[in-house]
């Protein structure tokens, strides 16, 4: 990572962080949930360029959001003209930034010479990408306070998930042995989920629940 940049003290913190990243490499809801988590354990905000409408020029707003934060992460994976433009932006104006690469998805040829040799967060999953901005973040960042319970259920609720992706249509009864929980916490845990990170088929009993967008065809609506 770019270390040897000045950190910013957190007293003057802006508490925001600008994101860059190429649209057409990663699924808009896939590539931001890891930050979306990030935000809800640290007083952060991670912000887009396309996430707000206003009547600036596109770049101007990026300057904007870039001068406006207490550092850029500008993800060159796939090495996208945009990022490119954006992190120059960045470098010449002397602002902190970091650079992210999935070397999977990039030709290093492809990169510029003055960039390789830079030091920078290397990730080959979503997961390891959170997990290496988790560092980043908790240097610079207190994490939220929450009251036991809202740890507790948030913390199941990402276990429920992480299970579903991998093991999808899992019944209530399924999910509370898996995880080592009583079934109606699993009821408690999963019910502000259903709608919009989980979906079902079949009746009461018996149901199986699906990440939202996975789930088979439901035969009885047709």
């Amino acid at each position: 990572m770019n270390t040897d940049q000045p950190q910013l003290p957190l007293d003057n913190a802006r508490k925001q962080v600008f994101v860059a990243y190429s649209y057409r490499l990663y699924p808009k809801d896939d590539y931001r949930k890891l930050y979306k988590e990030l935000e809800a354990q640290h007083e952060v905000t991670f912000i887009f360029a396309d996430e707000k409408i206003t009547n600036m020029h596109i770049m101007k707003k990026i300057e904007s959001y870039i001068r406006n934060s207490d550092f850029s992460i500008f993800d060159i994976s796939g090495w996208n003209p945009n990022v490119t433009l954006e992190l120059g932006f960045a470098m010449a104006s002397n602002e902190q930034w970091y650079i992210a690469l999935n070397p999977d998805k990039t030709e290093i040829k492809e990169v510029p010479s003055d960039l390789r040799g830079l030091d920078r967060i290397e990730y080959s999953s979503y997961t390891d990408l959170q997990t290496k901005l988790k560092i980043l973040i908790g240097q610079r960042y207190p994490r939220r306070k929450t009251s036991g319970i809202d740890d507790f259920l948030s913390e199941r609720r990402s276990h429920i998930l992480d299970l579903l992706r991998r093991s999808p249509g899992l019944s209530v009864a399924n999910m509370a042995q898996v995880l080592g929980l009583d079934v109606p916490v699993v009821q408690l845990v999963i019910q502000p989920l259903i709608g919009t990170d989980l979906e079902y088929r079949g009746k009461t009993r018996g149901r199986k629940y699906y990440i939202v967008g996975t789930a088979p065809a439901d035969r009885s609506q047709s």
